[in-house]
């Protein structure tokens, strides 16, 4: 019995329609995949530049940080060294600077205790080259 696609077979009649729906949704699945992903009219996203500081500057606003923190009576001042983040020679160095401000807090004020830290936490973190190391040489 011959079908009427002319193939001869009588399963191109019962099957034919989903054949090509089958091979066409092959196709269309590859074409997907086959995607390369190389797009040339899309521009690239920019990426920002990565900013740099030197181990002295990361040292002073770590060790001012933390010392603002102690003589403003922050919450969170009483973590210790490591949970702050600090080298054990960043930690002397700040244990120096809260000493020296609470001095200065007592005689002239929380103003002038504030500036005192920003001061002698830059000045010691440039003179001991970020404070790095661990601990006493």
């Amino acid at each position: 019995m011959a079908s009427p696609s002319g193939t001869g077979h009588p399963a191109a009649t019962r099957y034919g329609p989903l054949r090509i729906v089958g091979c066409a949704l092959i196709v269309a699945a590859v074409g997907l995949g086959c995607d390369s992903g190389h797009r040339t009219a899309s521009p690239a996203t920019p990426v920002p530049a990565p900013t740099t500081t030197t181990p002295e500057e990361d040292c002073q606003r770590l060790v001012e940080y933390w010392a603002r923190a102690m003589i403003q009576g922050n919450r969170w001042s009483g973590l210790d060294w490591e949970q702050k983040g600090f080298s054990i020679d960043q930690h002397e160095v700040h244990d120096r600077v809260v000493a020296a401000a609470r001095v200065e807090q007592r005689t002239n004020g929380i103003a002038a205790a504030l500036d005192l830290i920003a001061r002698q936490s830059r000045q010691e973190c440039t003179a001991r080259h970020g404070a790095m190391g661990g601990g006493r040489h």
